[in-house]
Formats: structure tokens, C-alpha cells, sequence
């Protein structure tokens, strides 16, 4: 197949996979404030259950929490106003630790992680191959 042939059928298939995304984003319309409150609830920490968040935590309080989120939603409160009111109640409460402070840790130690990894491949591929012992010279049924 020709080159321009090719770039000309991808970029049909970039521009009808770009009308589906424009399509899916009329018929799905604006975010609720349900779905509003359930992405909310999935960053906010369950004080009761370990690890999970109040969105899919089944103990009473963290519905009890939900409720509360939905009400301040409905009430008009901001996504972070609601997050600093329970930071003040629960410390650490938040599931995604803002990009700052003491919590500056928590993002940079996966990248260095993987930093370092990365950088053990590349020295163990720039590594020239180890010789193998040549056999010693001579019979051996001697």
C-alpha cells in the first residue's frame, strides 16, 4: 500500500474515533450532581474501613458521610470547601494527598522508583557482554 494511502486511512480513523468521542459526550451530557457526589466520595478516605472510600464503603458512617457530601453539593459548597471541612474533622481523610508539604513524598517516591529501575536497565544494556572462558589450551586426555 501506497504511503499516502496509509497516512490518509489513519487519519479517517483519527478523525471518525474523535467524532465518537464528541457524539458520546452530547448524549452523556453534564455530570450530575450524583455523579458529582460519587466521584467525590471515591477521593474521601472511609474513617471507619482501611484503604477504601466512603463511596464504596458499606459501614453506616461513611454512608452517613455520603449524605453529608450530597447535602453540601446541594447546598451549593465547592468540591474543596467540602474537603477542607472534613480535613478539619479527620486528618488524612483524603485519598489523592494534595501536591504539596509533607505529602510531596508521597507523589515523588513512585517516580523515583521507577527512575532508578529504568536507569539499572539502561546500565545493564549499555553493559558490554561478559566473555566466557576460554577453554585452557591443549588435550585434557593428556
Amino acid at each position: 500500500m501506497p504511503k499516502g494511502a496509509a497516512v490518509r486511512r489513519l487519519t479517517g480513523a483519527l478523525a471518525l474515533a474523535l467524532a465518537g468521542v464528541v457524539a458520546w459526550g452530547l448524549i452523556v451530557g453534564e455530570p450530575g450532581e450524583a455523579d458529582r457526589a460519587a466521584a467525590l466520595g471515591a477521593r474521601i478516605r472511609c474513617p471507619v474501613c482501611q484503604g477504601e472510600s466512603i463511596a464504596d464503603s458499606p459501614a453506616g458512617y461513611a454512608r452517613d458521610m455520603m449524605v453529608f457530601v450530597e447535602e453540601r453539593i446541594a447546598a451549593g459548597w465547592s468540591d474543596e470547601q467540602i474537603l477542607d471541612h472534613l480535613e478539619r474533622r479527620f486528618a488524612g481523610i483524603r485519598l489523592d494527598p494534595p501536591w504539596a508539604g509533607r505529602t510531596l513524598l508521597l507523589w515523588l517516591a513512585p517516580l523515583a522508583a521507577a527512575g532508578a529501575g529504568a536507569a539499572l536497565i539502561v546500565r545493564r544494556l549499555r553493559r558490554p557482554p561478559e566473555e566466557s572462558p576460554s577453554p585452557p589450551a591443549g588435550n585434557p586426555h593428556d
